[in-house]
């Protein structure tokens, strides 16, 4: 296998409230491999240990700092890219990628067909073949599209950073039930047909 892309959460999010960028930060980190599988661990800076501790004794969390711990979590010099690469890629030279990095599984998700002109869905199916199986047999002319499940639409797309917004105006679209309830992104998977043909 090798390395498609390694995801660092805090490049996109920036260092945690009280935090300093690279230094005194956690984040999570996922490496994407060529293959689609994906794994994830959490990597917390020495510093930012250090300061969690100090914290944790004053607000009396993990009994007031006598202990620390997180899901999946190593702890690294910095959270710069070219660290986070060297770290990554000693992992896997040294066999030890596997205890440090856990697999995740790909969200799963559904496709749904809306006929043209049609207010509600015509057919959900879990494969894309049994879809387009179907939307040929019936001749049928509309829009297919893939969504996420056990997730609002709003919700995965932010999670995915598809939402391109000024934090401001995010921050008050996420209050507003119309617009959380029918949101859509043209990043979602979606195919248009005529008379059963994908166009």
């Amino acid at each position: 296998m090798k390395i498609k892309e390694i995801r660092i959460e805090s490049e996109q999010n920036g260092p945690i409230i009280g935090g300093t960028e690279y230094t005194n930060d956690n984040s999570d980190i996922d490496v994407v491999f060529d293959n689609g599988e994906i794994y994830s661990a959490t990597a917390f800076t020495y510093e930012n240990v250090n300061w969690l501790k100090e914290k944790n004794a004053k607000t009396g969390e993990c009994l007031s700092g006598k202990y620390f711990w997180s899901t999946g979590m190593f702890v690294i010099e910095s959270l710069e890219r070219p660290v986070i690469e060297e770290v990554v890629n000693d992992l896997l030279n040294q066999s030890e990628f596997r205890s440090v990095f856990n697999k995740i599984e790909p969200r799963k998700t559904v496709w749904v067909f809306n006929g043209a002109g049609g207010q509600f869905s015509g057919g959900i199916f879990e494969h894309l073949i049994e879809a387009e199986n179907w939307i040929s047999q019936n001749s049928l002319t509309g829009v297919l599209t893939e969504y996420p499940i056990n997730i609002g639409v709003f919700d995965w797309a932010e999670q995915e950073d598809l939402i391109n917004m000024r934090p401001e105006k995010l921050a008050e679209k996420k209050t507003d039930p119309n617009f959380i309830g029918s949101f859509t992104t043209a990043s979602m998977n979606h195919y248009h047909y005529e008379n059963g043909q994908r166009d």
